[in-house]
């Protein structure tokens, strides 16, 4: 029997309880002020395909944060991930590119319909999931992969409450997406973002937005300055009130 697409299982390497039960298991043993972390879950997105996604849920979590990467910005969405867990946000994130396309990502990444069609799947997969409960939704696309998340964000109006796209090429999301986009979103990008696209994109969006030059971010680290204004940009426009990780968990 073929596995459905969205299916996810813990690779060999990875928690040895499932999702439900491992957070289930961690409200019951009370450890509610600190966070836990699934690593190495791989999504099924269709027959051939499987995509590397882990989550990290606060003790109290106040909304949940969905990162879209394509590899090559994994060391930094980390610690971007890391710093919104640190602030009370629960955080998923998918790498877009599965590990044997990690060797062809600087073309693989440019190829915004697949990326599309798989953020849809994650985001599918995340609605349906206990730990997700009714928390409100934000999401961070880098590079590419805010493309994708910005023809996902105009498809599904009511879904998230705010983006933040970072280094991200926001032209490839196209006029009628960008048009259409009823969320507030962040554009971050530093001296290594050819601007130009941007610049001819950025007059579509009628949206809440704020654009940020910063910096470059250095190449195996974090960006402190994209974090911070990240987690700023969540926190004003993501709802305050926490709920306990027992009743999210269900």
């Amino acid at each position: 029997m073929t596995t459905p697409a969205g299916f996810a299982e813990n690779a060999p390497d990875a928690h040895p309880k499932g999702l439900q039960q491992a957070a289930s298991a961690v409200a019951r043993e009370g450890r509610a002020s600190g966070a836990f972390c699934v690593q190495a879950l791989r999504l099924k997105v269709d027959e051939r395909h499987w995509l590397d996604v882990s989550f990290a849920l606060p003790g109290q979590t106040r909304a949940f944060v969905l990162l879209l990467e394509t590899h090559q910005e994994a060391l930094q969405n980390q610690a971007l991930a890391q710093a919104l867990t640190a602030r009370g946000f629960g955080t998923l994130t998918a790498s877009l590119l599965t590990p044997e396309e990690h060797t062809d990502a600087e073309e693989l990444a440019w190829h915004v319909n697949d990326l599309g069609e798989r953020a849809a799947t994650v985001l599918e997969w995340l609605e349906h999931q206990p730990f997700r409960g009714a928390l409100p939704l934000a999401a961070v696309g880098w590079r590419t992969a805010a493309a994708a998340l910005i023809r996902l964000a105009a498809r599904e109006t009511q879904t998230f409450y705010a983006l933040s796209c970072l280094e991200g090429r926001i032209d490839l999301a196209g006029a009628g997406p960008l048009l259409a986009l009823t969320v507030p979103i962040q554009l971050l990008t530093s001296s290594a973002t050819d601007d130009k696209p941007n610049l001819a994109a950025w007059p579509h969006i009628g949206a809440e937005k704020r654009w940020e030059h910063l910096p470059p971010p250095t190449p195996a680290g974090p960006w402190p300055e994209a974090i911070a204004l990240t987690c700023e940009w969540f926190e004003r426009h993501l709802p305050t009130t926490p709920s306990s990780l027992a009743a999210a968990a269900g």
